[in-house]
């Protein structure tokens, strides 16, 4: 079983990053760029999506873990 390493995101940031909402009933992947957390949780929020449940959010890392 592989070690998970646990990251704890910055709610702010003074530089935008890469955030992936992706749908897991329909495969959908919609990228956006935010300052930080918050901010990516308040686009996430104004798309009005329903059943929120469906949909997660991911961060892309500058530098990728190695496999």
């Amino acid at each position: 079983m592989k070690k998970q390493k646990v990251v704890t995101l910055a709610p702010e940031a003074d530089h935008k990053s890469v955030y992936m909402f992706y749908n897991k009933d329909y495969d959908i992947n919609l990228f956006v760029n935010a300052y930080g957390a918050n901010e990516a949780q308040d686009i996430f929020n104004a798309c009005c999506f329903e059943e929120r449940w469906k949909w997660e959010i991911y961060l892309e890392l500058g530098n990728q873990p190695k496999g």
